[in-house]
């Protein structure tokens, strides 16, 4: 079954002379339950294409069907909904509320979620941070505190995990780190992963690459052997 099926999606900013063409006319599926990379240069519609399957953002035209659901039609509300029953988000800055605990920070998201703080922990124990959970953002490291950020994300069971680089603002090794914790994420929760990123090393770990280039999808590749991301050097 397929988690998103995109149908000529067209995303322009401004008018006129200045009007920009950030995605023009993709057409794309998306299967359930793979763990996908979108790839591609700085400008080339990555971070809109993310923004429009979380419902973010509306495209100026075409569709995006969310299993048989028009995402596009929705209003607002609708978007504010959706996001948060469906969603998961995971940005290169962590966004963490510096006066709470780690435990704390994913509790806010689960009490907003009507969920418990069983489910914060268990979210903590995911990406390796039991023992870390009562620790403030100031005492965490980088890759910490974003897989603090994964566990916020996943905490509520999503069916889809979005990814904007995630490793971008760390080193080498601590973003191996973080693309193991998001891999034991995909195989534990069973969520769907999209992971936008400009890395093409980082593409090794996928199911899918979808490469784009231009704001149009350049090709799609399957990988019938996905690396783990302890086999990838960049």
């Amino acid at each position: 079954m397929n988690l998103f099926t995109i149908t000529d999606l067209t995303k322009e900013y401004g008018e006129g002379g200045a009007k920009v063409t950030a995605l023009n006319q993709i057409n794309l599926t998306i299967p359930e339950g793979k763990f996908a990379v979108i790839l591609g240069a700085s400008g080339s519609g990555k971070s809109t294409l993310l923004n429009m399957l979380g419902c973010m953002d509306k495209p100026t035209s075409g569709i995006i069907n969310f299993f048989d659901t028009d995402i596009t039609a929705f209003s607002k509300h609708k978007m504010t909904r959706f996001r948060s029953e469906n969603i998961g988000f995971v940005f290169q800055s962590y966004n963490l509320l510096p006066d709470l605990t780690a435990l704390e920070n994913v509790e806010f998201s689960t009490e907003l979620a009507g969920l418990s703080r069983k489910d914060a922990e268990n979210a903590l124990s995911i990406v390796g941070l039991s023992e870390r959970m009562n620790h403030y953002p100031a005492e965490l490291s980088g890759g910490e505190q974003q897989r603090v950020s994964i566990a916020r994300a996943i905490a509520k069971n999503p069916k889809v995990l979005l990814c904007d680089e995630p490793t971008g603002a760390l080193d080498f090794n601590t973003g191996i780190i973080v693309l193991e914790a998001l891999k034991k994420v995909h195989h534990r929760q069973k969520s769907s992963v999209l992971l936008i990123t400009h890395n093409q090393e980082i593409a090794k770990i996928a199911d899918i690459v979808i490469t784009l280039r231009n704001g149009g999808v350049q090709r799609i590749n399957e990988n019938p052997a996905p690396l783990s991301p302890s086999e990838v050097v960049w």
